[in-house]
Parts: structure tokens; C-alpha cells; sequence
């Protein structure tokens, strides 16, 4: 299989440096884009990870390539952090990933929608090779398989329960409290929805496109704050950001006198809050790493279950490969 992948992780780098990739690889890597005939990219880039699969004759120099434009966009030391995988190693690599195993939250559920939303973007806009083809589709069976064998298993660690242990704990009376999520994200969606089960009421939401952000609130009974008033965020005890951006929507430099502590969580890479807003008296906040931080114990507690899960997803990958050389015809593009 001509296909490769060049990525950063939450396991190898800092978040800042995980933000100078993520900017870099949306800039010249984005959907659609190539630099020769042959070359084939599909971005990925999440909290988690930014990762770059390839297609192209010469993956060796498609490789060299990519690694040249982000060195000369980026001054930070990264070369040790970065990881590269080509053919079966990068289907392996792809399918753990699709599955959640190589996730700071086992199992999540996230990362199958934006695998499935990367590749099926980019076939939209631009020709992929059969080998890219192959690898995303069932990359993101195996991701299924797996994650229906184990997602039922109990005391999984999720980040909706560590949002709210870190609100009860901030919180006296957790549930009577102003929430403002920013951002009609899936996780952000994910975690409003568990927020309101567990009788947490007062909650809003704030999306850069109203109709998509009215939509949402509608179907959910909350309140709606328009993107034009965001300015208006302070009057909320509880904010929790999970929306694309490039640059801070929150700044320590535009910061307006606060009465009460707020709770402030971004979830997202690059990060939507100055991380500068964390030495104000009256602000806690929280970044997707340290949240994560949070989940590690439960997460060793699983790893029982992980080794179960990499046994079967490393055959099911090797029988695949060698059904794909059996096989010579293009796989048809997921609709």
C-alpha cells in the first residue's frame, strides 16, 4: 500500500506545540490542496493529534517534502516529537486511532466522526488515490469493530464525567449555575447533553453560525446567545469552549472586571482562551491536557482491555492487507 502518515500527538508534544503544527498543516495542507500529479494529503487534526496521510509514488520523498514545509513554518525543535508510519504500519496506526486505543480517553467516540468527516471532505473536493480509499474505509471499520467489542465495558474514563467532577468541585451548587457553551461542536454538544441530565438547567449556547447554533438549542430547550453578543460571556459562571478558531476569543487584554469566579474550560487545539487569562484572581482554567491528566488513572485500570483490543484489531488489519494485494480495483467512494 503507497500510503503514509507523518503526525504529533498529546503523548509527544505540549499543547503549545501541538497549536504551531495544527496552524501550520491548515495552511498547506488543508482539503484539496497538493503539490505534485501524484500527491494525495488528507489532514487530520484534532485536540488530540494533527496528522498528514499521504499518498503518492515516492512516499519517501512526499515524506521529505512535508517535513520541509513545517520546518520552515516552525522554529520550535520538533523533529523528535513528530512520528511516521508507511504501509501496513500506517493502516495499523489509522485503525487505532478510528478506534480510540491511541486516544487520552479510551474508546471515545469523537474521534470516529472526525476520521469519517476528514476523509469524506476530502474525497468530496479532491481525487484519491485507491490506496487512501482503502485505508480510511476500513480503517474506520475496524475503528467500529472494536469499539463495539469494548465501549460497553464499565468504568471507562470520558471527559463529560471530568467536567463535571472538576463543577461540583469548584461549585457549591453546581447545578444552579449560569453554563455558556461555546461552540456546536460534537463534543461540546456530547458534554451540554450529559451536563443536562445530570440536572444541570441554566444552560446556553454560543456558535459562531446562528442557524446551525439555533438549531441545536432548539432541539436541546436552551437558551441561545447570539455570536454578536459573545462579549456578554462573563455573565456566566461555567464556560466551556469547544470551536475552531485562529486566534484567542478570549484575551487577557480585553478582559472585563469580573464579580464572580468563573470556571472556564477550552478544549480545543489551537485554544480558543490566552492561557495568559489563567493568572486572573477570579478565573480557573482548564486546558484539554489537563483534563486529560485527570482520566489517567482510570485509564491504566484499562489496560487489560486495550491489550485485548490491539490482539484483535492487529489481526483483523493483517488479514485485510493481504485481502487488498489479492485485489486489484478501485474501492468506490463512501457516500
Amino acid at each position: 500500500m503507497h500510503v503514509g502518515v507523518v503526525g504529533i500527538n498529546h503523548r509527544q508534544a505540549s499543547l503549545r506545540l501541538r497549536e504551531l503544527l495544527a496552524k501550520t498543516c491548515h495552511k498547506w495542507f488543508r482539503i484539496g490542496k497538493g503539490f505534485e500529479h501524484d500527491e494525495k494529503f488528507i489532514l487530520l487534526s484534532t485536540c488530540n493529534r494533527t496528522e498528514i496521510y499521504f499518498s503518492s509514488e515516492n512516499l519517501a520523498d512526499t515524506h521529505s517534502t512535508i517535513l520541509t514545509i513545517i520546518r520552515k513554518e516552525v522554529s520550535e525543535d520538533f523533529d523528535q516529537r513528530l512520528y511516521s508510519f508507511f504501509g501496513i504500519d500506517c493502516f495499523y496506526h489509522l485503525s487505532r486511532v478510528t478506534a480510540g486505543l491511541d486516544s487520552a480517553i479510551i474508546w471515545e467516540t469523537e474521534i470516529q466522526g472526525q476520521v469519517k468527516a476528514a476523509y469524506e471532505s476530502t474525497a468530496a473536493l479532491s481525487p484519491l488515490t485507491k490506496d487512501l480509499h482503502y485505508l480510511f474505509q476500513k480503517g474506520l471499520k475496524n475503528g467500529k469493530f472494536i469499539r463495539s467489542r469494548f465501549q460497553s465495558s464499565r468504568g471507562m474514563p470520558d471527559i463529560e464525567h471530568a467536567l463535571l467532577q472538576c463543577g461540583r468541585d469548584f461549585f457549591n451548587d453546581f447545578q444552579n449555575r449560569r453554563v455558556l457553551f461555546v461552540g456546536a461542536s460534537a463534543i461540546n454538544l456530547k458534554i451540554l447533553a450529559f451536563l443536562k441530565n445530570k440536572g444541570v438547567q441554566n444552560i446556553s449556547l454560543c456558535n459562531r453560525t446562528d442557524s446551525r447554533g439555533l438549531r441545536h438549542a432548539s432541539r436541546l430547550n436552551i437558551e441561545y446567545l447570539p455570536w454578536s453578543r459573545f462579549a456578554h460571556w462573563h455573565r456566566y459562571d461555567w464556560i466551556v469552549f469547544g470551536t475552531k478558531s485562529d486566534k484567542h476569543l478570549l484575551s487577557s487584554q480585553f478582559l472585563p472586571k469580573l464579580r464572580e469566579k468563573k470556571l472556564i474550560f477550552d478544549l480545543c487545539v489551537p485554544r480558543n482562551v490566552d492561557p495568559m487569562m489563567n493568572r486572573h484572581p477570579s478565573i480557573t482554567l482548564q486546558n484539554i491536557d489537563q483534563i486529560h491528566q485527570t482520566l489517567k488513572t482510570r485509564r491504566q485500570k484499562l489496560s487489560h482491555l486495550m491489550a485485548k483490543a490491539e490482539e484483535l484489531l492487529c489481526s483483523a488489519v493483517a488479514r485485510q492487507v493481504v485481502s487488498y494485494k489479492n485485489k486489484d480495483k478501485v474501492i468506490p467512494i463512501v457516500a
